[in-house]
């Protein structure tokens, strides 16, 4: 019965039972049981930190979904890609761009992160549609200047001075860090609607076009 305590004690705080073998057959001094402890402490706040960051990503999803209606599995799982990947696109924006920056961006409550989420799924498929037609289009400019605007929103001062003197290696390696279900042809037609864009409008507190 004692044994069987042990057993039942140390599997409810997440123990394997070759581990609980070793810590009832082996007898191990009080000072590696402490240490077996915190070990397996710092092992639980890993996991639930894990699973956390797991439910966080599953309610995003679920909550895009019914917005949406429908979402095809390659656009999903780049979202979850990306979500994923979130704390490192983090590091990058906090020493590229600004701390300030960073919390505007991945701080955000529910509603916040929901809109920008839906934001990001409505520019796809805005991109998708018009690079059917010329860069130049009325309606390119104007669903850049929307977008535009709305990131230089997101900016603090400090973020927009230091936009220009990002490395092009630094931008390769936000590319990296952060997917974009875009084709070779959207890509360059983006590429030149944002040069069309920039060429007639400017882009404030961005520098040269």
């Amino acid at each position: 019965m004692i044994h069987l305590q042990k057993i039942i004690g140390l599997k409810s705080l997440g123990f394997s039972l070759e581990r609980i073998r070793k810590c009832i057959h082996h007898h191990e001094p009080e000072i590696n049981l402490i240490e077996t402890l915190q070990l397996q402490y710092q092992s639980m706040q890993d996991a639930r930190a894990e699973l956390d960051r797991s439910l966080e990503i599953l309610r995003r999803l679920i909550a895009i979904m019914q917005r949406e209606g429908k979402l095809e599995h390659s656009l999903m799982f780049l979202l979850i890609r990306n979500m994923l990947r979130e704390d490192k696109q983090r590091s990058w924006v906090e020493e590229h761009l600004s701390k300030q920056t960073a919390a505007v961006l991945f701080n955000n409550s529910p509603d916040a992160e929901a809109e920008l989420d839906r934001e990001l799924l409505t520019f796809i498929e805005a991109v998708k549609r018009l690079s059917t037609g010329e860069p130049d289009a009325l309606e390119a400019e104007e669903m850049l200047s929307f977008y535009v605007q709305r990131t230089l929103h997101l900016l603090d001062e400090k973020a927009m001075a230091n936009i220009d003197h990002i490395s092009e290696e630094a931008y390769e390696r936000l590319d990296a860090l952060v997917d974009m279900p875009l084709n070779e042809g959207e890509i360059i037609w983006l590429n030149e609607a944002l040069s069309h864009y920039a060429n007639k409008f400017g882009l404030p507190g961005v520098g040269e076009p």
